[in-house]
């Protein structure tokens, strides 16, 4: 570990909780999308995971592949590893994300580049006469900053997700799958909002 990750490390552990809203349920949600463009990327899988008090509801995950013939960025493809061929039989996008509005119903969003999310999920609504996405939405990047420049202000982190990840101790599974990515950032949540530790935080 560089000695960089070592004294953030040091600083977080030092840093007090973040005053967020502790009743507040949340939704921390994952795409993974055929290329970085929101303007002509297309929606592979949807992955979402509630956040209720100090618990991660895996229990009550949402999971959605997508059907798709765009073609698929071979750069993406080695991180998500969805070939065109593995969404070939996969759900329609404007149902899977009415789908995914209709479990929502309403609750804040939040996620590792939340803009490029919620503008993928607007662009569908957009285009398929569904409206817009109106969720308040965080990401957990500006989480991040924030609870690390409460200790040191003039700090510049690294806000790569396994940069986070790493540094509040969060262990990463299915990295790279929008259920796997979701997860991992409802965890880190819970870690800068309670100062707890997946060991300590609940699963149901």
């Amino acid at each position: 570990m560089s000695m960089l990750r070592r004294k953030l490390r040091r600083i977080w552990r030092s840093v007090k909780p973040l005053r967020l809203e502790d009743n507040c349920e949340l939704v921390a949600f994952d795409l993974e999308t055929s290329n970085l463009d929101p303007r002509t990327a297309s929606i592979l899988s949807i992955g979402a995971v509630p956040v209720r008090e100090r618990r991660v509801m895996l229990s009550e995950c949402f999971t959605r592949t997508i059907r798709s013939t765009a073609p698929v960025d071979h750069e993406a493809v080695k991180f998500h590893r969805m070939r065109p061929m593995d969404v070939a039989e996969g759900e329609a996008v404007e149902e899977a994300v009415a789908d995914f509005l209709a479990w929502l119903s309403g609750r804040p969003l939040i996620a590792y580049c939340v803009g490029f999310d919620g503008a993928m999920l607007d662009r569908v609504l957009h285009e398929t006469g569904q409206g817009s996405l109106d969720n308040v939405q965080l990401d957990i990047r500006d989480l991040y900053r924030q609870a690390v420049s409460r200790r040191n202000p003039d700090n510049a982190p690294a806000l790569a997700l396994d940069a986070i990840l790493s540094t509040l101790d969060v262990p990463v599974s299915g990295r790279h799958t929008a259920l796997g990515d979701a997860t991992a950032v409802a965890i880190a949540y819970l870690t800068l909002k309670f100062g707890t530790t997946w060991h300590s935080a609940r699963a149901a």
